[in-house]
């Protein structure tokens, strides 16, 4: 026999989780046109984005500036 208040965890995790990657997704396209924006004018858009400084490719600095901007959010 199930009890009721199982299925309510399981919404509540996987909707916690949809507002994680709906966040996240939302800033990677953000930080990815920034990024992109940098590259066709020769910019070094690294400085620009928190986290990116150190990194080596436009997909790594983007999803680090991502992941730092996040970590400051919660």
């Amino acid at each position: 026999m199930t009890h009721p208040n199982e299925t309510n965890i399981t919404l509540n995790t996987n909707t916690h989780l949809n507002g994680y990657w709906l966040i996240f997704v939302l800033m990677f396209l953000v930080f990815m046109a920034l990024a992109l924006a940098g590259q066709l004018f020769v910019l070094n858009w690294r400085n620009w984005l928190p986290g990116a400084e150190g990194s080596t490719s436009m997909l790594n600095g983007v999803t680090s500036s991502v992941y730092t901007v996040i970590s400051q959010l919660s």
